[in-house]
């Protein structure tokens, strides 16, 4: 833990069996912080063994989904400022120095800061592939006194800075090391919150926007935000998002056009039937051919 003419900032970081990532992530922040709290959501493994032994104080919490997880952490904090970690981010040294200047100077509890995260993909790190909106509202450090996470976002949450929102240098790196598998896995399971967050905003989804959103998520990946560098990682990896953006979008055209029913419908049973009824007459009539060899 570090200390100093400068304003001092807890660490939140949520858990639940990180035992392999843990250490990783604490060691990273050791020289920026001056409290950490972990909130752990019942970990099997020795994830809050590890942490308590590396200085965090350790809280024990069935899970409330992001956004209580988080504010139970903050609510919890040592200190009004916090910077939000996951237990698979690193903290670089450019970006850990860059925090530290930013607590040293004339800070406005109003504003916030937000922090570039770069993601791993089979063994490389991925240029950044928010909009420029987006990179902005991903603010990690703040206080808590004037700005907190907005209720409202049950899946990729955002705070809402009271002021303003200055960018930090230097990165956080991202890493889990997922497959292809294991990451369309996770695209697969948040599809469906993604879907109600959309919906809940007035998203509408047409049959054509599940053809052209693809394509689109694909080029920006791939060329503009400049995957292609990365050769067969970077087709790779475009690939997968725009089959990601094509699930999320389907997810809320099912929802408002195609919703799951469990049995088949009459119309379908009479279809069916009749579908029936006109192959056993095709059986039950003998052909010209039939008759002339009778």
């Amino acid at each position: 833990m570090v200390s100093g003419a400068r304003a001092r900032v807890s660490a939140v970081i949520l858990t639940r069996n990180e035992e392999a990532l843990i250490e990783r992530c604490l060691r990273s922040i050791r020289d920026v912080v001056d409290d950490i709290i972990v909130v752990d959501s019942c970990s099997t493994d020795s994830t809050r063994e590890i942490a308590t032994h590396l200085g965090a104080r350790v809280v024990e919490q069935p899970w409330l989904g992001w956004i209580r997880q988080r504010a139970l952490g903050i609510q919890l904090a040592q200190h009004d400022w916090v910077l939000i970690l996951e237990a698979d981010e690193i903290v670089t040294p450019r970006l850990a120095s860059s925090i530290r200047e930013a607590l040293a100077s004339h800070l406005d509890p109003a504003d916030g800061f937000s922090i570039d995260r770069r993601d791993d993909f089979l063994g490389v790190l991925l240029p950044s592939m928010r909009r420029s909106k987006k990179r902005k509202s991903f603010v990690r450090l703040f206080n808590r006194t004037r700005s907190a996470y907005d209720p409202t976002l049950v899946i990729h949450d955002e705070v809402r800075v009271a002021g303003r929102t200055a960018p930090l240098a230097g990165i956080m790196i991202h890493w889990r090391g997922f497959t292809i598998v294991q990451q369309v896995a996770r695209y697969t399971h948040y599809a469906p919150l993604e879907a109600e967050v959309m919906e809940a905003k007035g998203e509408r989804v047409s049959v054509a926007s599940l053809a052209w959103r693809p394509f689109l998520r694909f080029g920006w990946c791939y060329f503009i935000c400049g995957g292609f560098r990365l050769g067969a990682r970077g087709f790779a990896h475009a690939l997968m998002v725009a089959s990601s953006e094509y699930l999320r979008f389907a997810a809320v055209w099912e929802r408002q056009q195609a919703p799951a029913t469990l049995h088949p419908s009459a119309d379908v049973d009479r279809a069916y039937l009749s579908e029936e009824a006109s192959a056993d007459t095709r059986v039950s009539t003998p052909s010209p051919v039939s008759r002339g060899m009778a």
